[in-house]
């Protein structure tokens, strides 16, 4: 088996930090139910607030990981722009650009997980 070609890799790369970007929002979204589910409860206002503190760390990822797929895009639309023929590779990899677009406006879909199967 030949090795991933540059294109591939940055693909692989845009694809990660996609599937990355979505799962720091699916964990945002159970902290916050988490929480409210304590105070609920009436739960040790220690635990809550320990709880408030994993959510403020995860929700400061979200724009650092923003930042590294921007620019995982830019050098995959940079490596695009150098390649001529149309080869699955390619439509891949306009794919993955156009699903980290969708991300930049928060409508992040499921393709991802569906176009990048085989990342290796």
């Amino acid at each position: 088996m030949p090795p991933p070609t540059p294109l591939k890799i940055k693909t692989s790369s845009v694809a990660r930090l996609i599937k990355e970007e979505q799962s720091y929002h699916k964990e945002v979204a159970l902290q916050k139910a988490k929480i409210e589910r304590m105070v609920a409860a009436g739960e040790d206002i220690y635990e809550i607030n320990q709880q408030k503190k994993v959510l403020a760390d995860t929700e400061q990822m979200i724009p650092e990981l923003h930042s590294k797929l921007n620019q995982a895009v830019e050098v995959l639309e940079i490596e695009l722009e150098n390649i001529d023929e149309e080869t699955e590779e390619k439509e891949q990899a306009l794919a993955a650009v156009q699903e980290a677009k969708r991300v930049y406006a928060g409508s992040a879909s499921a393709a991802v997980n569906d176009l990048f199967t085989d990342v290796s």
